[in-house]
């Protein structure tokens, strides 16, 4: 018996949807089992095929991925999309809040995030790039282990992080920042190192338990 979680993804650009496609079939609890190119489609796969959860870019023909997902949320109140998109705009990201979307993600995240964030949802929890909303369920006080992480970084690492969770690339932060896009990714690899963290998501929820973000 196949056990694994249903996705739908939607998106109109085709290398998205095979690239997106590709990782998470590589999970073994995950399988993508339609793809859409437009929100109308979205509605009309999902209907047929129930999906456990729905990956939704922002700008599609037809509808777009805010208004069929509105539509999906009407339909059943706790169904669970991740909108996967470009825009990094906190009035988009309040306005998904509001209609009950689960998660947010911008499309310069990296895999782990994205596994990460899926796995979260099917769980029942939310998960905005940047922030997570089930904060309160860490600790809100850090702890001595990680008070000692945090003070080895430089100020300059300071600046860096909330970028990083905030989904920049490495030329991004670099343009920003008036540094080289190398500078970047040494200080990149250096946080990741005082932090012990080994990836984007788990530096995102060290930064926001420990209130660095």
């Amino acid at each position: 018996m196949d056990n694994k979680a249903k996705i739908i993804i939607a998106d109109d650009h085709d290398v998205i949807l095979e690239g997106l496609s590709a990782i998470l079939n590589a999970e073994d609890n995950l399988k993508v089992i339609a793809t859409a190119h437009n929100g109308k489609e979205l509605l009309e796969k999902s209907a047929e095929l129930g999906p456990d959860l729905c990956i939704v870019d922002i700008d599609m023909p037809v509808m777009d991925g805010l208004q069929a997902s509105e539509m999906l949320i009407h339909r059943h109140n706790d169904f669970k999309i991740i909108i996967l998109t470009m825009y990094n705009e906190g009035s988009i990201l309040r306005k998904a809040k509001e209609l009950g979307i689960k998660g947010y993600l911008l499309k310069t995240c990296d895999s782990e995030e994205l596994i990460f964030a899926v796995n979260k949802i099917l769980k029942g929890k939310t998960y905005f790039t940047g922030q997570l909303l089930s904060v309160g369920e860490q600790d809100s006080t850090p702890d001595v282990n990680a008070l000692s992480r945090i003070a080895q970084l430089t100020k300059r690492e300071l600046e860096i992080i909330p970028l990083i969770c905030q989904g920049y690339s490495n030329s991004r932060i670099a343009t920003k920042l008036f540094i080289s896009p190398s500078t970047v990714d040494n200080h990149r690899t250096n946080i990741m190192r005082k932090l012990g963290v080994s990836n984007v998501a788990r530096l995102i929820r060290f930064s926001i338990s420990n209130k660095i973000v």
